[in-house]
């Protein structure tokens, strides 16, 4: 499908590139336990299934012996689309019309507000039965090469980004699990925290979801107190 990305969305990827050459994006932000309790219980939901992963960065969760590689052989699920404009191999956009799954952490806040309407409207699009995104709120983040800006270049609160996803997911009317890292409204945060919205979702997978959060709460605490919680204020499980 054809897609409307301004010459704004090219130039931020031209300074993100300059970034990856000095390993800036590790790919490792997928593998947060919170993170990974949300999608890899989607994946085992609608396994064996196949997602894009939009903004992969080296795709360091899929390499062998890590967990995205596990959970694909566990589901029998399809590979992945992987794509990430600043990353090769996988910066070949998806020239695709339709794929069950899309897994997107940590993206939406590194693309120009000029450019998230058409983002969303593309990853829609294309996904025709669950995505998972995860936006981070965090004003603190690298800056760019020569430019005196942050790499968070689309800040909104929680609530604005349920504001936006609402209209998506209603229209759409797949599951989707929008998580945010902070529930206040200010950007000034470590980024560690999590948030939970859904839209449409089997009430199965999400007892499935808070099931697997309370075994890590229990059987991990040692991990919480690094400073990655979820507390379950910040989630709208009964919804």
């Amino acid at each position: 499908m054809e897609t409307n990305f301004s010459l704004n969305h090219a130039e931020y990827i031209e300074r993100n590139k300059l970034l990856a050459e000095e390993n800036a994006f590790s790919g490792k932000a997928l593998l947060e336990w919170h993170k990974a309790t949300v999608w890899y219980s989607m994946i085992e939901y609608f396994g064996p299934t196949q997602w894009l992963d939009y903004g992969c960065g080296p795709a360091f969760a899929y390499k062998e012996g890590n967990q995205m590689h596990q959970v694909i052989q566990e589901t029998n699920s399809e590979q992945p689309i992987l794509y990430d404009p600043c990353h090769p191999p996988y910066d070949e956009f998806p020239s695709i019309e339709s794929v069950p799954g899309v897994v997107s952490v940590d993206v939406l806040e590194h693309i120009p507000e000029s450019d998230t309407k058409s983002t969303l409207d593309y990853l829609f699009e294309v996904c025709s039965e669950w995505m998972f995104l995860f936006i981070s709120t965090k004003r603190g983040a690298r800056g760019f090469i020569h430019h005196d800006e942050s790499t968070h270049c689309t800040l909104k609160t929680r609530e604005q980004w349920v504001e936006v996803i609402n209209e998506y997911a209603v229209k759409k009317a797949i599951p989707v699990v929008l998580a945010t890292d902070y529930t206040q409204d200010t950007f000034d945060h470590n980024g560690k925290g999590m948030t939970y919205d859904h839209w449409n979702m089997p009430q199965e997978l999400v007892d499935k979801i808070k099931y697997k959060r309370e075994v890590f709460y229990k059987s991990s605490p040692e991990r919480i107190a690094e400073g990655y919680s979820w507390e379950l204020t910040n989630s709208n499980f009964e919804v």
